[in-house]
């Protein structure tokens, strides 16, 4: 019953004739905001929320850049992992690592990345902080043949304590990796 009482309340209050405004708001009414410049790979950029300078954006930049090397492995190129660690020097070793399994016409299988929980993140000034933990799953790399590369498997790891090291860029008005471990 008091359902039926407030739905009638609601339909009288729109039956109501309603003058038709004649001003349009000012254009200083409408904030606009500048247009990011683009940066990481054209099909797979770096979205919006990872590129504000506070702990919620480094959070969903480090999301971004571990979706990011998933993504890469079935590439493989390591340019957008230098693009976006120019000095980080484990994502310049990962990135080299795809290059060369590029260029062996090898693949990976498997091996994904993953974080589970939540972030500890630190922001000062120009640089963020965050720790975290991390699972990857079994993975292997395969030569052009599919037969696995001796020496590449891995087993899965659930529970990795990793962190990542972040630098602001006002070039780019986005987060650039610093450092990464993972274990």
């Amino acid at each position: 019953m008091a359902a039926v009482v407030v739905g009638a309340a609601l339909l009288t209050g729109c039956s109501e004739k309603q003058e038709a405004s004649e001003t349009l708001p000012s254009s200083s009414a409408a904030e606009t905001s500048e247009e990011l410049p683009e940066i990481g790979p054209a099909d797979f950029p770096v979205p919006d929320e990872a590129r504000t300078k506070d702990a919620s954006g480094a959070e969903a930049f480090v999301l971004y850049y571990v979706e990011l090397l998933n993504r890469q492995q079935a590439v493989p190129t390591g340019e957008a992992l230098r693009d976006l660690g120019p000095e980080c020097q484990e994502c310049l070793r990962i990135a080299q690592n795809l290059d060369e399994s590029k260029a062996a016409s090898r693949r990976y299988e498997g091996g994904e990345l993953a974080i589970v929980g939540e972030f500890g993140t630190a922001v000062t000034g120009e640089s963020a902080n965050l720790s975290f933990i991390a699972r990857i799953e079994a993975g292997v790399e395969l030569d052009a043949s599919g037969s696995p590369v001796p020496g590449t498997e891995a087993v899965p790891l659930d529970r990795l304590p990793s962190a990542a090291s972040l630098m602001w860029s006002n070039a780019d008005h986005c987060w650039l990796v610093e450092g990464l471990n993972f274990g």
